[in-house]
């Protein structure tokens, strides 16, 4: 069932439920903003149902959720609209840096313990004017102050178009360095302790990409283990799937292999918890799709991989841009899905 044409519901893909007579499909009415459904689980023998639910999040104050890190618990969310806040699970939005201090965030990242004297601070990518300003990385302190951190360097071009920002996975050779990603010019930037910030890569040959997110693998995948792993678009490309998730090398370079392929913009991508129903311990995968600005279709869409195929999961998203999970629940921005510039805090988890 799908009711990708409902401005206020998500839909999820069909489960199938098996009887001895044959196979019934079995879904559940959609309530506005919510839709609960069965996911199928793969088990060996039969299949047994498992019920998640999908919901977008109340948070008074928050308009175009972009960006998020899990802070014990809590989220801290950019928003496109401006601003930077901390947004509890039950819907409080408390300001960390409103718009006057921070008018075009990006992403988010905090401060590991260390990394210099900084454990705990919010570190953002921001253009540093309007939208189309380069990217520099502010930071807020626990007292609320917010300076600037970090300025990104031209790497044959200016570092426009701010996306991700993420520290480097503990235990991989991209510990201990800040990573800002700049689509503009198609390069990730390390940045040390000291705020020195320099080009990791750029990603422009044989074909200029488009880069969203970027997240590091655990060590027990053969294929990606020590990489970083990119969600990248080939700028201009007319086909729609060829979207990817590319790997990087500890030295900067693109891996000759892609991790995975046959996407529209993959825009979030997170390894779930083991206790996400049957599908823990498996990579899910946010697609933005269309953009909103391009269409109003809603096409965003949650895979997860089992057995290294991507598989649908949930869909009727309009733009998601990012996907953690924070505890048991996977907590997706998308800054569209009200409408264009009207977003949501959207929430899955496993009912089990």
């Amino acid at each position: 069932m799908n009711f990708s044409k409902r401005k206020s519901d998500f839909s999820v893909s069909p489960a199938a439920l098996c009887v001895a007579a044959g196979v019934v499909l079995l879904a559940i009415g959609a309530l506005p903003g919510v839709t609960n459904t069965l996911a199928r689980a793969a088990g060996k023998g039969l299949d047994v149902e498992v019920p998640f639910e999908i919901k977008a999040l109340k948070t008074p104050g928050l308009v175009a959720p972009y960006f998020l890190q899990d802070d014990h618990g809590t989220m801290i969310v950019s928003d496109q609209a401006g601003g930077v806040f901390s947004v509890t699970f039950g819907g409080k939005v408390t300001p960390l840096a409103d718009k006057s201090k921070i008018k075009n965030p990006a992403g988010v990242a905090i401060g590991p313990t260390g990394f210099g004297s900084y454990a705990g601070n919010v570190f953002v990518l921001a253009a540093a004017g309007d939208a189309k300003a380069p990217c520099e990385v502010e930071r807020i302190d626990k007292s609320g102050v917010v300076s600037t951190f970090a300025k990104l360097p031209d790497a044959a071009a200016p570092a426009t178009e701010c996306r991700d920002l993420e520290f480097g996975a503990a235990g991989t050779p991209f510990a201990g360095k800040l990573y800002a990603v700049a689509s503009g010019n198609a390069t990730i930037y390390s940045i040390d302790a000291s705020g020195k910030a320099s080009a990791f890569g750029t990603y422009d040959k044989p074909i200029v990409f488009e880069l969203t997110t970027i997240t590091f693998p655990p060590a027990s995948d053969s294929k990606a283990a020590n990489t970083m792993l990119i969600g990248m678009r080939a700028k201009g490309a007319n086909a729609s799937k060829v979207g990817r998730i590319g790997m990087i090398g500890a030295d900067g370079k693109m891996k000759d292999d892609v991790y995975l392929v046959g996407f529209i913009r993959p825009s979030g991508f997170h390894w779930s918890p083991s206790n996400f129903g049957s599908y823990g311990d498996e990579l899910m995968i946010a697609d933005t799709g269309k953009l909103a600005s391009e269409s109003d279709e809603r096409d965003g869409t949650v895979y997860r991989v089992e057995k290294g195929i991507a598989r649908s999961f949930a869909a009727g998203l309009i733009d998601p841009t990012d996907m953690k999970f924070i505890g048991a629940k996977a907590v997706i921005c998308d800054p569209a899905e009200k409408g264009k510039g009207q977003g949501a805090i959207v929430i899955i988890s496993s009912l089990l």
